[in-house]
């Protein structure tokens, strides 16, 4: 590699599509663009290998069962020693610990960068301690201020942490017209509401907030079509939450993983976060925001970083489902709102929050980390 490009190893055991695999793809075509080797070690069967390798990156095992598994650390170590990387990039829990425990072994010593995407607690044990506070590590990215601050709070240096928000691909985010596909798919009466809820199905997600919040507006007299799309949302326990509240049949629709959000989100009226933990950053949310979609959002974490309240979305507080009511209910029956919303959401998104945004910060943090470790 010439002097100014860079070799870049990714590590992530991502297996399931997830918005932290998406962003680590987006990273590294970004990365590419710009002239970069990109190299991704993770499960070559997942989803992220596989869509890795269809863009033509070179994927390797790496397959870590627990986040101290020596036997992985030390296959890791080897890569480092052969492929001599510039940046080995850990892009969640366990390449976080592999790659602290592959550097200390490999010959070979990488600039180490860690992101954390999640606003969970960190845990105080000393196997954590050393796995967040290890001078191994070089830099830690915190996809939102909420979550550097989770990780100064923790002991770390402000100097240690630097925010880069994950980005929407505004070539496929952006607003368009429904699209009759779905529409069809959907089977969507013609002028009837849509409220969308696009994340994996857990308690953490909310899906139970909204359900909450959906029987309260039925029981209104308000009338609109609920869809739940991401991982495990066709699955029969949403479904039994679902009846549970006695919401009709015939108004839900529950999709399951998509692999085509942009479509589906084209077809909504109002974008529903009700996140009541980890989260950090909405993925979902920024892309609605990109399309111009009205969104009700958990004010937790980032949220709030990116959804300004009446400015770009409404927020509302974790878990509420009366409080998520009431924003679906206002932003369903005022249309200038929505319209003033939208442009403020698409514009903000644009400036701040895009794929190219965050891969030039990314790459400007690598070299302000690798020039300050040639003046030591």
């Amino acid at each position: 590699m010439s002097a100014d490009k860079l070799k870049i190893l990714h590590i992530t055991e991502s297996y399931g599509w997830s918005g932290g695999a998406a962003q680590a793809l987006f990273l590294a075509c970004q990365l590419r663009e710009a002239g970069h080797l990109n190299i991704f070690a993770c499960p070559p069967d997942g989803d992220l290998g596989r869509k890795a390798a269809a863009k033509g990156f070179e994927v390797v095992n790496f397959r870590p069962r627990r986040d101290y598994d020596l036997k992985t650390a030390f296959a890791l170590a080897r890569l480092i020693n052969a492929r001599r990387p510039d940046v080995l990039h850990a892009h969640h829990p366990k390449a976080h610990a592999m790659g602290l425990i592959a550097k200390f072994l490999a010959r070979h010593k990488p600039l180490f960068i860690v992101t954390r995407r999640v606003s969970h607690p960190i845990i105080t044990t000393f196997s954590a301690r050393l796995k967040y506070k290890s001078s191994l590590i070089d830099g830690f990215i915190a996809v939102a201020e909420s979550v550097r601050g989770l990780l100064t709070a923790y002991g770390l240096p402000e100097s240690h942490v630097r925010t880069i928000y994950s980005g929407a691909d505004i070539t496929l985010f952006f607003p368009q017209p429904p699209a009759p596909a779905i529409t069809e798919e959907l089977r969507l009466p013609p002028g009837l509401p849509v409220v969308m809820l696009v994340g994996n199905f857990s308690f953490h997600k909310g899906q139970h907030v909204l359900l909450k919040a959906a029987r309260m507006l039925y029981s209104r007299g308000l009338d609109f079509i609920l869809v739940f799309a991401g991982l495990n949302t066709d699955s029969p326990e949403l479904k039994t939450l679902y009846d549970r509240e006695g919401l009709p049949p015939e108004k839900a629709r529950f999709l399951g993983l998509r692999n085509d959000v942009e479509r589906l989100l084209s077809v909504a009226s109002v974008s529903v976060n009700a996140a009541v933990k980890g989260e950090a950053l909405s993925g979902s949310i920024r892309e609605s925001l990109a399309m111009g979609v009205p969104a009700a959002v958990s004010d937790i974490s980032g949220n709030c970083e990116i959804v300004k309240d009446g400015v770009t979305g409404l927020l509302f507080p974790p878990g509420d489902g009366a409080a998520l009511a009431e924003r679906v209910e206002t932003l369903l029956k005022d249309e200038s709102l929505r319209a003033v919303l939208s442009k403020n959401a698409v514009a903000l998104v644009r400036n701040n929050f895009t794929v190219e945004i965050m891969g030039a910060r990314t790459l400007a943090y690598y070299r302000e980390l690798l020039s300050s470790r040639k003046l030591v």
